[in-house]
């Protein structure tokens, strides 16, 4: 269900809410192996097939995930069991997307937390060091200048804290056929 750059691998999320990682891509394959992780499911990603979720790896190495079902997200850790049983997912928080809005994209970083709904519209929240969010309102709120008919597919933040979005819409050509046509928009 998505797929996330990580710090040295790419972090993948299965439609049955299990995760893989996949070693840093190197130039000249023309395919990867990923890993399954031997950790829980994320946690209610199986309750609504509509769920949204990523995993980042943090800089010291553990796991933050991020699942969102309808206007709910929830933000987990993923700690160390006692005794060497299996790690375990932790709600660090959670934030509600204002007006009910369904949360169709997810991601977060060391220190904040992106969700973009059906209209593109980008909420940002500023997460404090033990991963929770700082406030229950977003920090900022930024509707994308370009509507329209346009399906919005992903979002993540620039290093300056512009969002960047993947949108794709319909395009007629000059002969009548019609072909989907993908855009990054800043």
């Amino acid at each position: 269900r998505s797929a996330t750059w990580s710090n040295t691998s790419m972090m993948i999320v299965t439609a049955s809410g299990k995760i893989a990682s996949c070693p840093s891509l190197r130039t000249g394959l023309d395919k990867i192996t990923c890993t399954p992780l031997s950790v829980l499911a994320l946690p209610g990603f199986l309750l609504d097939e509509s769920a949204v979720a990523s995993v980042s790896e943090l800089d010291d190495g553990r796991l933050r995930a991020v699942v969102g079902t309808g206007g709910f997200v929830s933000l987990y850790e993923l700690r160390e069991g006692a005794n060497d049983e299996t790690p375990t997912w932790h709600e660090a928080g959670f934030v509600l997307v204002p007006s009910n809005d369904k949360a169709t994209t997810v991601t977060a970083t060391r220190n904040r937390l992106l969700v973009t709904v059906e209209d593109g519209t980008a909420y940002l929240w500023n997460l404090r060091r033990d991963g929770a969010p700082a406030s229950t309102k977003p920090t900022r709120t930024e509707a994308p200048v370009a509507g329209g008919r346009r399906s919005w597919q992903s979002a993540c933040l620039l290093p300056s804290g512009k969002v960047l979005r993947l949108a794709s819409h319909w395009q007629r050509s000059k002969g009548g056929v019609e072909s989907m046509k993908s855009e990054i928009l800043i």
